[in-house]
């Protein structure tokens, strides 16, 4: 049985998290695209793909490969926090 450290768990569950939390602002961009009258196509390509390459990551992403959790947390987690800046800013 492998074991991993509560740490080590927590920076997981945190990267999946963020993950999820990225795939879901793409949905919701894929949604806005999808809605106007002459959607763009390839804009549309571009964010079901990487939507897609997300899902893979998320699901092959491992406890014990600390440098993928590192950069998923690191890389991910910066634009899902610019994002919903952006969306603050619009907002007020």
């Amino acid at each position: 049985m492998q074991k991993w450290t509560q740490t080590e768990a927590v920076a997981f569950e945190c990267a999946r998290e963020v993950i999820t939390d990225l795939r879901a602002i793409l949905t919701g961009l894929i949604a806005d695209e999808s809605s106007k009258e002459h959607p763009d196509a390839e804009r549309l390509a571009t964010l079901r793909a990487e939507r897609s390459r997300l899902f893979h990551e998320r699901a092959g992403l491992r406890v014990k490969d600390h440098a993928a959790v590192a950069r998923v947390r690191a890389e991910y987690g910066a634009r899902v926090r610019s994002w919903r800046a952006d969306r603050q800013a619009v907002a007020v």
